[in-house]
């Protein structure tokens, strides 16, 4: 016999009546009820009446199977065994309309391989009509099932809230219990209710995936929020504050402001790529990489090397993080940057209350790891004199396709500038939620720091 058909196990015996689990108890009224429900499964009552019991007994053990990766495998293995099948498989419908085969088994409970042989036509017809078909009657075998000797094929459609979801096929090679059109009711009754199972354990698991994600969104909010400074920094005639505004869909925007070793202080402000709890995580490292470099050394062009070498050793290569960072002496007043492709940030001039922009001196961080960055620097920050760093967030909020744009953050710095520093800061993003009153809520974090010459 070939390896592809096992002998059928014997009939099972009749099972004992049940209790349903309280999620079953009213599947029998999704049965036909019509006149002829009472023998819609047999030619006669007590045969109907067995296999109602079956159907329901398999039904509960399908759906208590709590793996989903063997939920396809117990519906295909119980349609074999509640029809007498020697094959079954189950196929879904991919993108483009056509089948997949997802699961194909013996009646031993054996996977059979992928490149098993079946009748196309027969699934491929009813993916298209959704209508069952059954026996060499209904369809046109193809040579390749005459050539194994199939004897009869039954194949339904898998239908539930009006979505087609697959077919579910099965065959034998035995003339002595071809399928006849009793059992394709059966097996028709039972593919309505796998389909009813199959849909709910679907929306159920979309259900639990959503509810996992939003788990991750707060996680990677707590993450992100425990790693800004809480309180703004006033030390020596200057002042530091920032804000993160998370979007719904947290991303990996963050600010820092530190004292290094040697008495100088840093501030830093990034965004990483992507996300959700990877992102926060990536921000978390790059953060902590940053802070202990600036343990060692204080031009910031060699810091982020250091940062930059550290982060492409540990994330993926799709992933990447943009940093803006300087180290300010508050002897002194001069301060030297670094940009690695971050957000220009802007020097609002005190005196006469002109602005400019810092360049970009590098590419952003963990796309090669062995980038190089310019310092560019020292400058001397005169009283008044405020640097206002952003994220791409805030410039690119939008009112349907108009962008809130650079130019509009300036002229809110310019129309701020005469304040404190958490009062500019506040000011920049009272401006820019303003401007996007009523639009969509931003798919991105807006952040925003300030340091400040106050002496």
């Amino acid at each position: 016999m070939s390896a592809l058909f096992r002998r059928r196990r014997p009939p099972e015996p009749d099972p004992e009546p049940i209790e349903l689990p309280e999620h079953l108890r009213n599947l029998p009224d999704q049965l036909p009820s019509d006149a002829s429900a009472t023998m819609y499964v047999a030619g006669d009552a007590q045969q109907a009446n067995r296999r109602i019991r079956m159907l329901v007994n398999s039904l509960r053990e399908v759906s208590s199977t709590a793996d989903p990766a063997e939920l396809l495998s117990t519906m295909v293995d119980r349609a074999i065994g509640l029809v007498g099948a020697e094959r079954g498989l189950l196929f879904t419908i991919e993108a483009d309309g056509r089948p997949k085969l997802r699961v194909s088994r013996d009646a031993e409970g054996n996977d059979l391989p992928q490149e098993i042989r079946f009748s196309h036509n027969v699934v491929e017809g009813v993916m298209r009509t959704g209508k069952a078909v059954h026996e060499k009657t209904d369809v046109d075998l193809s040579q390749s099932m005459v050539d194994l000797n199939i004897e009869s094929v039954m194949c339904v459609p898998l239908t539930a809230a009006e979505e087609r979801l697959g077919v579910l096929y099965v065959d034998t090679r035995s003339g002595e219990r071809a399928f006849d059109r009793s059992t394709l009711r059966f097996f028709e009754a039972f593919a309505d209710m796998l389909s009813i199972l199959w849909n709910t354990r679907r929306a159920m698991e979309a259900k639990l995936e959503q509810q996992r994600m939003q788990q991750d969104l707060e996680l990677a909010r707590t993450i992100q929020m425990d790693l800004v400074p809480e309180r703004p920094l006033h030390v020596e005639g200057y002042s530091m504050c920032g804000r993160v505004m998370p979007a719904s869909e947290t991303g990996g925007d963050y600010f820092d402001f530190f004292f290094t070793r040697d008495g100088h202080i840093a501030m830093a402000l990034g965004d990483v790529t992507g996300h959700g709890i990877g992102a926060a995580l990536i921000m978390a490292a790059a953060r902590a990489y940053l802070r202990a470099s600036c343990q060692n050394e204080n031009c910031p062009a060699t810091i982020l090397r250091n940062v930059n070498r550290a982060l492409s050793a540990d994330i993926a290569d799709e992933l990447f993080m943009s940093m803006f960072l300087c180290v300010l002496d508050p002897e002194n007043g001069e301060f030297v940057y670094a940009n690695a492709g971050q957000t220009s940030p802007v020097l609002l001039k005190g005196a006469s209350g002109d602005c400019e922009e810092y360049d970009v001196t590098g590419m952003a961080l963990a796309v090669d790891d062995d980038a190089d960055y310019d310092k560019r620097g020292p400058f001397k920050l005169e009283q008044g004199d405020t640097v206002v760093m952003f994220s791409d967030g805030l410039t690119e909020l939008r009112q349907g396709e108009e962008m809130y744009g650079p130019e509009r953050v300036i002229e809110s710095i310019k129309r701020h500038g005469r304040g404190s520093a958490e009062e500019l800061m506040e000011g920049v993003f009272g401006d820019a939620l303003a401007w996007a009153e009523g639009a969509a809520e931003p798919l991105d974090d807006l952040t925003v720091a300030v340091m400040r010459a106050d002496r």
